[in-house]
């Protein structure tokens, strides 16, 4: 069954660009997630587990009701 939910990409990579990470390498060293995990979330292949959502969250200091917005968005093309 696929997922509602969409991660917004965009948003995740327009913060990483505020935070000063420019890579996906530098970004897993950050956080601790696997640096293919991190390819395939911020291509829009996967969505993330919450596990890889909670240290995003923490790496990129994201505000919890901005963080709802972006791993939660409704994924309307499968709607």
């Amino acid at each position: 069954m696929a997922s509602i939910y969409r991660a917004d990409v965009k948003e995740i990579k327009k913060i990483m660009i505020d935070r000063n990470i420019s890579t996906i390498t530098e970004l897993s060293a950050k956080s601790g997630v696997n640096r293919n995990t991190l390819s395939q979330v911020l291509s829009g292949e996967i969505q993330p587990s919450s596990d890889v959502m909670d240290k995003l969250v923490s790496v990129l200091k994201i505000e919890p009701e901005r963080a709802g917005h972006i791993f939660f968005s409704l994924d309307l093309r499968n709607g």
